[in-house]
């Protein structure tokens, strides 16, 4: 049997199989999704550390006695608003705190703007966690 014969029977023997790929388009491949996930998560968590510092930096000089510092930072939910988990005193009201917090969302966001290199600056949501005063 001649060659052309030979692979003409292999490939009509391929066609004849059905595999999960079958009609993907190429271009839309799932490793290269995966490359893209991981490289958006890694700015995204570096946006995020980057926040964290500027606040951190910059809540000690609003006075308020009732907030330990910042727990966390996280997407909520995606880069154009993050949720700031700010550790409180047991004692403290909650709802007062956030209040205050409020009324400094525009300077904080200003800080926030000086730190980090974006053309958008981030909006800022406010979350109490409650932390008791033993360890500290």
């Amino acid at each position: 049997m001649p060659s052309s014969k030979r692979e003409a029977e292999d490939v009509r023997a391929l066609c004849a199989q059905i595999h999960p790929d079958d009609g993907i388009d190429p271009r839309e491949d799932k490793r290269r999704e995966v490359v893209r996930t991981t490289r958006h998560d890694y700015k995204m968590k570096q946006l995020c550390k980057q926040v964290a510092n500027a606040l951190q930096l910059v809540l000690p000089n609003l006075q308020m006695t009732e907030v330990i510092g910042i727990s966390s930072v996280e997407p909520a939910p995606n880069a154009g608003r993050l949720r700031v988990m700010v550790a409180v005193i047991d004692s403290c009201d909650s709802q007062q705190v956030i209040a205050q917090l409020d009324r400094f969302r525009s300077c904080l966001r200003k800080e926030v703007a000086q730190a980090i290199s974006r053309r958008r600056v981030p909006e800022l949501v406010f979350s109490i966690i409650t932390e008791s005063m033993k360890d500290a």
